[in-house]
């Protein structure tokens, strides 16, 4: 299963490019890294906002203008204490990622990290389906991640149009929420692993959120979008997050 979407993922970069989408129809392409932790001894949210000023400070005098950082806490998990915070770094290319990682390592900010206690560490590639006007965003947004697997579809391409479908529907139905599809590449634990790809939904807020599945989802105005989907791929183990971005990239 994860020789194949492997070779899944070699297509899908070989057809749209290593960084920007070339055609209407193709996605666009981020690198994102997922550091799941639990805060050190002291250590909390608090602290962990008050860390990220320094954070930010640090990632300007590098002139890091290419990272996008959101940090999460768990709404609805089980076992609810095995991660405290999730760290979601973005940039647009592979070569960005690995600048701010040998760029961190080598700083003293990186010694004075809150959550030393990480049972992932995971970098990925994302594929963009949909997304929601920033002005939307409020200061605690929802981020749902869900694991699936291929069942009739052949490739992932079939998969990207299928959602993108769905999420397209649902903006038409008056849906405000962003989607990607993310592949796993490397330090992939193992319950993740097992799984072909995952899918996220971010919301711009709790009540957005709350909005979009009363109205939207749990309405039957994607029936058909749903169906055509559900006959390619399955998607569960559904696990939600809130937080906030910290810093965007320009």
């Amino acid at each position: 299963m994860r020789a194949q979407m492997m070779r899944l993922l070699a297509v899908i970069l070989l057809s749209v490019g290593i960084q920007v989408a070339q055609a209407d129809d193709s996605p666009a392409t981020a690198w994102a890294e997922y550091h799941a932790c639990q805060y050190g001894e002291g250590q909390n949210a608090a602290t962990m906002a008050q860390w990220t000023g320094v954070w930010n400070d640090w990632m300007d005098s590098m002139d890091r203008d290419d990272y996008t950082a959101v940090v999460l806490s768990p709404l609805y998990r089980s076992p609810a204490t095995e991660i405290e915070m999730l760290w979601v770094g973005i940039t647009d290319s592979n070569q960005s990622m690995a600048e701010v990682q040998r760029e961190w390592r080598n700083s003293a900010v990186s010694g004075t990290w809150p959550a030393p206690k990480c049972s992932i560490s995971m970098l990925t590639t994302q594929l963009l389906v949909s997304s929601f006007d920033p002005d939307e965003m409020s200061d605690e947004m929802v981020v749902a991640y869900w694991l699936c697997n291929m069942t009739g579809a052949e490739s992932m391409n079939e998969v990207y149009a299928a959602h993108k479908a769905t999420m397209d529907a649902g903006a038409e139905a008056g849906a405000i929420q962003g989607s990607k599809i993310i592949l796993p590449r490397q330090g992939v634990p193992e319950r993740i692993g097992e799984f072909d790809f995952m899918v996220s939904y971010t919301h711009p807020s709790m009540s957005q959120w709350g909005k979009n599945v009363d109205d939207v989802w749990m309405s039957w105005k994607l029936e058909k979008e749903q169906a055509a989907a559900n006959s390619l791929y399955e998607c569960g183990n559904a696990v939600v997050y809130t937080g906030s971005v910290i810093r965007r990239a320009k």
